[in-house]
């Protein structure tokens, strides 16, 4: 992308398919569910609780060691393990034009523009497609919010006012693209106070572990954290 020097961008849903396949592949199992909990149990001896399992869909699957990484959503751990965790999410509208021509691989990073309160982010892809985000309008959710349920992964979605905007703010730049995006959504980043990743042992629960908070860099940052967890694990 853009430069010489191996400069590159990760398509999030590649990747993350990938990952899967690959860890499959070497024996993993993956279970597509609603995580409702952490079953844990005092140790008879040092004080500690540890994992014994984790709830899902209303089953309990056996486990010794849990890591919760789910992004905005580990504010449950909250919850489920005592232990703090003021998460922020912060939900942001994205759109994706789509084309069968190839696209120039330059992003553009834009001033604010303040007729239509953008200040747009162009990424375009292999695929044919081009990808906007800095549409502005986010929407700050509250860990007590995260943590009541009010606004699960499957009600995070776009914000029509925000759609309207990035069209008409890219229309301004681009004859080719500018019309209804093919794809519109919405993402929810997790952040903490400080803007860093909470990531380690759960001190008082043996077995459990966290791994959230990487506000916009979770996808690129995926693979080390993962590598930094499952070393600690």
């Amino acid at each position: 992308l853009m430069d010489a020097d191996g400069g590159a961008q990760v398509s999030p849903f590649e990747l993350c398919t990938k990952l899967m396949e690959a860890a499959v592949g070497r024996g993993a199992e993956v279970v597509i569910g609603t995580a409702e909990g952490i079953e844990t149990m005092p140790e008879a001896a040092g004080g500690l609780d540890r994992v014994v399992g984790v709830h899902v869909d209303g089953q309990l699957l056996d486990a010794d060691r849990v890591c919760v990484c789910m992004g905005p959503w580990a504010a449950l751990a909250q919850d489920w393990l005592d232990t703090p965790v003021p998460m922020t999410g912060i939900k942001s509208t994205s759109v994706v034009f789509r084309t069968e021509e190839p696209v120039e691989p330059y992003a553009l990073f834009c001033g604010e523009d303040d007729r239509f309160g953008t200040h747009l982010e162009v990424f375009p892809r292999n695929t044919g497609e081009v990808y906007l985000c800095g549409i502005g309008g986010s929407q700050y959710i509250d860990d007590r919010m995260l943590r009541s349920g009010a606004l699960p992964p499957s009600q995070v979605a776009a914000d029509p006012a925000r759609v309207d905007a990035a069209v008409a703010s890219f229309t301004t730049m681009s004859r080719r693209f500018g019309q209804r995006p093919d794809t519109v959504q919405a993402c929810m980043r997790p952040c903490l106070p400080d803007a860093l990743p909470i990531m380690g042992k759960v001190g008082h629960v043996r077995g459990a572990y966290i791994s959230a908070g990487h506000n916009c860099w979770g996808i690129l940052w995926a693979p080390v954290s993962g590598l930094a967890m499952s070393e600690l694990i």
